[in-house]
């Protein structure tokens, strides 16, 4: 995590979502539980790439940032997104030494088509 005085912050790119992790996808629960650890061990282990074993203090309330790039230009629905990356954001907050309680702010964004689509995420503490 970057301390520049007292702002702390964590930024990092991750893979699109599955579409195995969404609300609406009718999948047995058993093979959805799989979708679910793999996207938390993801954010865990971008989070760790990134930063090393130094989690900062990510203590207070926090604000998360979730810029989401499609990789084509269907329709999506933002409140879906946000349900299919809760275990991504699950797996940023341990790694982090947070908890996702402490989100107090939430800004979700669109962005450019990318291929194969992407999630820009920024973790700050609130001031």
């Amino acid at each position: 995590m970057k301390a520049t005085g007292e702002t702390r912050t964590c930024h990092i790119c991750l893979p699109w979502p599955d579409k195995e992790l969404s609300p609406n996808a009718h999948l047995h629960w058993r093979s959805k539980i799989e979708y679910q650890v793999a996207a938390t061990s993801t954010g865990y282990l971008l989070v760790l790439e990134k930063y090393g074993n130094q989690p900062g203090n990510f203590a207070g309330d926090l604000a998360l940032t979730l810029t989401f790039y499609p990789p084509d230009r269907r329709r999506r629905d933002m409140d879906n997104l946000l349900s299919s990356f809760k275990h991504h954001i699950d797996g940023i907050c341990q790694a982090a030494g947070a908890d996702d309680s402490q989100i107090k702010r939430i800004v979700l964004e669109w962005g450019d088509v990318v291929v194969g689509g992407m999630v820009d995420l920024s973790l700050k503490v609130l001031s």
